[in-house]
This record gives structure tokens, sequence and C-alpha cells, in this order.
């Protein structure tokens, strides 16, 4: 089993280190990958929208209808900034970088499609120069992001209950992380391991493809029970909750960018899970870029929509 390296860089030192990271291991704090099961593995899902599938299935973004990709699409904000809890990067892992630790503003104005609820707030940091990521969590939430100036990972974690990849660090692991979850990831990974990639997921997960209409973008929403152990979803399978996460990418033929969000709190605060990852996609997903506003809605739709099914939220 491949292990994953910790999450942490930004895209200033990963452009460099690309070609060093080519063979890297996939980064999930503390966890690593199961090997490869059946493709008949993945559970069906009962949302009417999107409907959850096999992970192996084609996904509806990568079927006829998709469109090339876009550029600037942004959600419109509520014009009502909410405040930012900073999520500090230990200053040790700065070392070998002529930077510091530093906050993130002090305020963000919140997509008007993602209120915030009463017991979630927001966190930020500024990882480099021109790298600020945010993050919603439980408001009695404790912070810690990691930055790895070695193979270009960045991380958040607010402790209990959300964890966020910005970034994987490196080829290697950046094309592995949505690997299980996305059928065009497995294509590209099993084409950049020379048919060597060992990706897979537990039985009984419910995996849905959120179709983005735009070709090469692809995001996939995943039910963990709590009686699954989902080693590259954290906080997964650790008590009585499930877990569900939010997995985006790009991919070609033998490369991935991939991103990740998952959430794992008790059923009274689903409400905040659900916030957590309609604020990532709107907000803090790379894809979301490259994507029409109209498509984005639609996502949005259709990521609700499992939710409800799921009764997350």
């Amino acid at each position: 089993m491949r292990k994953r390296s910790p999450i942490a860089i930004g895209s200033v030192l990963a452009a460099v280190l690309v070609a060093g990271c080519a063979s890297g291991s996939r980064p999930v704090p503390g966890s690593s990958s199961p090997t490869q099961p059946p493709a008949a593995a993945t559970a069906t899902a009962a949302a009417p929208a999107p409907a959850a599938t096999s992970a192996t299935a084609l996904p509806p973004s990568a079927t006829a209808g998709a469109t090339p990709a876009t550029t600037g699409a942004t959600p419109a904000t509520s014009g009502t900034p909410a405040p930012v809890t900073n999520c500090p990067v230990p200053a040790g892992d700065y070392a070998g970088t002529p930077y510091a630790p530093r906050a993130a503003p002090a305020t963000l104005s919140l997509p008007a499609s993602v209120p915030l609820p009463g017991n979630a707030r927001i966190f930020g940091t500024t990882f480099l120069p021109g790298s600020t990521s945010y993050l919603l969590g439980p408001a009695n939430a404790t912070c810690q992001a990691a930055l790895a100036s070695a193979d270009g990972g960045e991380s958040m974690t607010a402790t209990p209950g959300v964890t966020m990849i910005v970034r994987p660090g490196g080829i290697g692991p950046s094309t592995d992380l949505a690997c299980p979850y996305i059928p065009a990831v497995r294509a590209a990974d099993e084409a950049f391991r020379q048919g060597q990639a060992f990706c897979s997921h537990p039985a009984g997960e419910v995996i849905a493809q959120i179709p983005t209409r735009t070709t090469g973008l692809y995001a996939a929403v995943v039910l963990v029970p709590a009686t699954v152990k989902d080693p590259d979803i954290r906080g997964s399978g650790e008590g009585a909750d499930p877990a569900v996460a939010l997995f985006t990418a790009q991919a070609g033929s033998d490369f991935a960018n991939g991103q990740l969000t998952a959430c794992t709190l008790p059923p009274a605060q689903g409400a905040v899970c659900a916030a957590s990852l309609r604020f990532f996609l709107a907000t803090q997903a790379q894809i979301r870029t490259r994507i029409s506003a109209a498509s984005l809605t639609q996502m949005q739709a259709a990521l609700s929509s499992f939710l409800t099914a799921h009764h997350v939220g």
C-alpha cells in the first residue's frame, strides 16, 4: 500500500517540484491507500440528482454535452462580510524558504448561495504570498494548516470535523488524490503509473458524479457510512457518525490536479457539513474558475440534492 505524503505548499513551489515529485506518494495525513477491490464494490445511491453511480461508470461531465472550459466564473457574493478566524501554519513548515506564517484577511464576503450556519465559522490562512485559502468548520473547532515545502502541498484541518486538501503536492499525489472516486482520474492515474495505480475505495460507500458540463473538469461527492473506514477520507469510520466528502479534479490523459474537502460531524451538526462542502465548491475548488456561472449553479443544486437525500444538513 502507498502512504499519502502530508498536504501542503503553493503553486509557487509546486511547478518547480513537479519533476521531483512525479513518483511521490499519495498524501492524506495519517492515512494509507487501500489495495484495489473489484469495481462493483461501489454502492448505488438513492439521490434523485445527481444519480449515484459505480466509480467505474463514465462521469456525466465526460459525456456528450460537455463544453470547453471557460475562465473567470465566480459566484455572486452576499455583500455581508463574515469574520475569518486564523488557521495558523507552523513556523517550522517554512524552513528553507524566505517566507513566514501570515494570517488571512480578517473578513470574507460569502457567496449568496452559501449562508453561514449559526454554529459555524470561517477559518483562513495565507500559505504563501498570493495563496490564501478558507475553510468552513464548526464554531467550536480549532484549526491547523500545514505547508509541505518539500513537495508542494497545502492542507487545513478544523478539529473536530472538517479537513481540506488544497494542493496534494507534486504531480503524483495530485493525480492519485481523486483516483478512487472519479473515473477520468482513474484512467489518468493508470496512464501516469503505467498500469500500476492502486486506487480503490471500500465497499458500502455511496459515490455520485456531479456533472461540470465542462471538458476535462470533474467532481464527485462521497458518503461514507459510520461503520465504514476509508483511509483516504479523514475522520471516516472513527465513531458513530458518517463522513461526507467532495472531490474535484482537472484531468488529462495522464495527469490530474485533485482537491478534497471532507466532513465528519454528529447529525445535529449536519448543516455545518453541508455548508462546508457547498462553500468549498463555491469558493475554494480550483475548477470553479473554469466553469460557467450557470454550470456552477447546477453543480450546487446537484450537490444539495445528494446531501438532502442522504440526510446531511
